[in-house]
């Protein structure tokens, strides 16, 4: 997982006091690029699904958690994945972006994705 430059922005606006957009969900895509802190969205995003859990580790950490189910995730080749600050739409609120090898899900698999913020 890559933190995003938006991400150390938005830190230090909720520091100050001065954010009301936070982390609003997942957002899933199957296209594939070299990641780079200036990222602000997917290259080709498929579906966004908001959180299932959000959980706190320890006082710096913060773990969000979001499940798809075998239908909804059925057909998708998954190649990348990223935490949004946006209800809607696709770009400039990304939070984290990753990019994997792809993934190609046939209706009998589930998906969880689970990433986990530290501040230090």
């Amino acid at each position: 997982m890559t933190t995003l430059n938006y991400t150390k922005n938005r830190v230090a606006l909720l520091l100050g006091g001065s954010i009301t957009e936070k982390p609003y969900a997942y957002m899933i895509g199957i296209g594939s690029s070299i990641v780079s802190v200036t990222d602000t969205t997917l290259v080709i995003p498929t579906d966004r699904q908001s959180f299932t859990t959000i959980t706190y580790p320890s006082s710096q950490k913060v773990k969000f958690q979001t499940d798809w189910n075998s239908v909804e995730i059925s057909g998708t080749q998954l190649s990348e994945f990223g935490l949004v600050g946006s209800a809607t739409g696709t770009t400039g609120s990304m939070w984290s972006r990753s990019v994997i090898p792809s993934l190609t899900f046939d209706g009998t698999n589930e998906l969880r994705i689970e990433e986990t913020l530290e501040v230090y």
